[in-house]
């Protein structure tokens, strides 16, 4: 008889512990919390920016790399800190493939698909536009740097890769 009450006692339990959570799983569903708060609706117009404000960050346009060759322009002077600066980021992002000099030896280069030299007269023909927008968005192996690198810093990038060159631009 014992044994009788307490499984009851148990089903009881079991029922009203399903029915709790039943009820609070069906409230999180029929809830419209999350719609009250302040978001943009489907083809809403994001609010105009405050007047005054000033933008933070950058926008680039996305090219291919043949039209950034034709449209793009170093801004950046090959100084020499601009040429100190693309030898250290060289240093960083470049020469695990391109090896110190360019020639496509890093130590990646030895497992994998070498890299080309990109100090024959392929590249050194290729407008800064190209190099930049190939530092930037990557090549067929070569991964992409626009996430990692400013465009200060690809410029610099730039500037070393001509003098690698030997001053070609």
């Amino acid at each position: 008889m014992k044994a009788v009450r307490l499984m009851i006692f148990g089903v009881a339990i079991l029922l009203l512990s399903g029915a709790a959570l039943s009820a609070l799983v069906l409230h999180g569903a029929l809830t419209t919390n999350m719609g009250d708060q302040p978001s943009f609706k489907p083809q809403e117009r994001p609010l105009e920016p405050p007047p005054g404000s000033v933008p933070q960050g950058q926008w680039e346009p996305v090219l291919n790399r043949d039209e950034a060759g034709k449209v793009l322009r170093n801004p950046i002077p090959p100084m020499l800190a601009s040429l100190e600066n693309g030898r250290r980021l060289y240093a960083v992002y470049c020469t695990l493939c391109h090896g110190e000099n360019g020639k496509g030896g890093g130590p990646v280069a030895a497992k994998f698909v070498p890299p080309p030299d990109i100090t024959i007269a392929f590249f050194r023909q290729r407008s800064d536009g190209f190099l930049y927008e190939t530092i930037r968005s990557g090549g067929p192996l070569m991964p992409a740097q626009g996430e990692a690198l400013s465009v200060k810093e690809r410029w610099d990038i730039v500037n070393y890769l001509r003098n690698l060159q030997g001053g070609a631009g």
